[in-house]
């Protein structure tokens, strides 16, 4: 069931065509300074009027070549080691008689369809097999510069990671030097071209509803690390029980 409404992914599309990649220095600095953000001061109010569910985006999207004609599926989310959403994968290829091919497509390339169904990308048969290509070591730079295939098991390089790599994990809490089990991370929330919160799924003993955490950047906080199973948030039991029940069906109202 889709959970996104079309104007709300319309606007997660439009901000990622306007951001330019930082500077790799920028990105050094603002992963070092990154803030944790004390749990009585997120406000998820803005995540309802902006925000788009990942997991809707990958579940739900068509992909549609530059011809118009529907060619594959969305398979996963790119994100650099800022936040910022760089690339969507996809898998094309059963119209034009090849086997199921993955490419990597720069997200500032990435088109909302007119009816909202899906996303166009710049690929035909002429040009799918310039994107399907062996990489041994896929880099951040090299998904920024444009489309690249077989990604199934490739090596997305350092702080480069896949929405799919989060979503799963275990939810933990860290109060002092103590580690308690909270639940699992269930869906990442984007907001104009970025990550900006992860939704848990909690344990009983801590409620039935989602809950939205900060996202503080791959290597930005002591929360997660791509390719770690947990995904931990300084806070205490208390300060999770003031935590307001997330609500999907406010996502673009």
């Amino acid at each position: 069931m889709t959970r996104t409404t079309t104007s709300a992914l319309a606007l997660a599309l439009a901000a990622a065509t306007l951001a330019a990649p930082a500077p790799a220095q920028e990105t050094a600095d603002a992963l070092s300074d990154a803030d944790v953000i004390a749990l009585a001061d997120w406000n998820t109010e803005d995540l309802y009027a902006n925000g788009v569910s990942a997991d809707d985006f990958i579940d739900d999207m068509e992909v549609y070549g530059a011809g118009g004609e529907e060619i594959g599926d969305v398979e996963d989310v790119i994100v650099g080691p800022d936040g910022t959403v760089i690339a969507i994968i996809a898998e094309v290829g059963g119209l034009w008689d090849i086997g199921d091919t993955h490419v990597s497509i720069p997200f500032d390339l990435v088109e909302l369809a007119p009816d909202g169904s899906g996303i166009i990308v710049p690929l035909s048969e002429e040009n799918v097999d310039d994107y399907d290509i062996a990489t041994p070591a896929l880099g951040l730079g090299t998904m920024q510069e444009g489309p690249v295939g077989d990604l199934d098991d490739a090596d997305l390089g350092p702080r480069a990671w896949r929405i799919s790599e989060l979503i799963g994990d275990y939810a933990r809490l860290r109060d002092d030097d103590a580690i308690r089990d909270y639940g699992y991370v269930s869906d990442v929330i984007l907001e104009n071209g970025a990550v900006t919160a992860v939704i848990v799924q909690p344990a009983f003993e801590y409620g039935e509803n989602y809950r939205a955490w900060p996202y503080y950047g791959y290597e930005g906080g002591a929360d997660w690390d791509a390719g770690s199973p947990y995904y931990d948030i300084e806070a205490g039991e208390d300060e999770i029980s003031d935590l307001a029940d997330f609500e999907y069906d406010r996502l673009g109202e």
